[in-house]
């Protein structure tokens, strides 16, 4: 018995310092197309059967934080990590699971090995990224993902590969502009931050209707509800123009654990998911 309570506290005494070096490793950026070579701590080549994408809006006025996702499957898949960089903008951090180095605001990586539930599923990380006003009217998000065999051992094993360079579009407005641009299309967007506790920001945009009628009012209704479907609260029920709007959530006095917000605005309704960790 004492013995089994020795490897358990070796064990443990591992894990602590291999989530410390993780955090504290500023080796770990610099993995993008737009900033290095790829994870070649692990592996020269790039490996095709790793997939990398990002998701999220394509449209952000400048100032505007737009909430983005890193997907990644294939590899190994027992665990992994993520990079995710800028030209112009910057990331904004929205979950425990990432890090940024204070002296490379426009890009992300994980603070440690995010788990594959299964080698067939997908893992992703949230993260933000506000347009910046040095762009020009396009910036791109660059993305790199590395598959691994979860043994913390750095070696040809591990798979990475670079995602697909994701183009957004910045809108600038004029001063001289006689009214701002609209946003093109319905969205609802993650919540930022998330996990929360207890305060989060919740962004929407409604788009113009068409346009003759461009201020066409719309109504919109966001509401929150716990995992049994029961209602928690009204955000937003009242008519809006087109624009992008932000509401705030708070949950104090909620327990923890995974609450849903939907939004209804005209034909248009989607729901997401968010988190409350106290």
């Amino acid at each position: 018995m004492k013995f089994n309570f020795f490897l358990a506290f070796l064990f443990l005494a591992f894990v602590s310092a291999v989530i410390i070096a993780n955090i504290d490793g500023i080796d770990l950026i610099g993995c993008t197309e737009l900033n290095g070579r790829g994870c070649v701590c692990h592996t020269l080549d790039r490996d095709f059967s790793v997939s990398v994408w990002v998701e999220g809006p394509e449209t952000l006025y400048v100032g505007q934080t737009g909430y983005f996702q890193c997907f990644m499957s294939g590899g190994p898949a027992e665990a992994g990590g993520y990079n995710v960089a800028g030209r112009f903008g910057e990331m904004v951090l929205l979950d425990s699971f990432s890090y940024q180095n204070q002296y490379a605001l426009n890009e992300l990586t994980q603070a440690f090995s995010l788990p594959f539930p299964s080698p067939q599923d997908t893992i992703y990380w949230d993260f933000g990224y506000t347009a910046s006003d040095s762009s020009a009217e396009w910036d791109t998000i660059y993305s790199c993902g590395l598959s691994i065999v979860w043994d913390s051992i750095p070696d040809p094993n591990d798979r990475w590969n670079f995602g697909p360079k994701f183009p957004i579009r910045i809108l600038h407005v004029s001063n001289t502009q006689e009214s701002p641009v609209t946003p093109d299309n319905f969205n609802l967007y993650q919540n930022f931050p998330n996990p929360f506790n207890p305060t989060t920001k919740i962004q929407f945009t409604i788009p113009s209707i068409t346009l003759r009628h461009a201020q066409s009012d719309v109504p919109v209704t966001l509401k929150v509800y716990d995992v049994l479907g029961n209602e928690v609260t009204t955000l937003v029920d009242e008519e809006k123009v087109s624009g992008s709007y932000q509401v705030d959530f708070n949950g104090t006095g909620l327990t923890s654990g995974i609450y849903f917000y939907r939004i209804e605005a005209g034909n248009y309704s989607e729901t997401k998911k968010m988190v409350l960790l106290r």
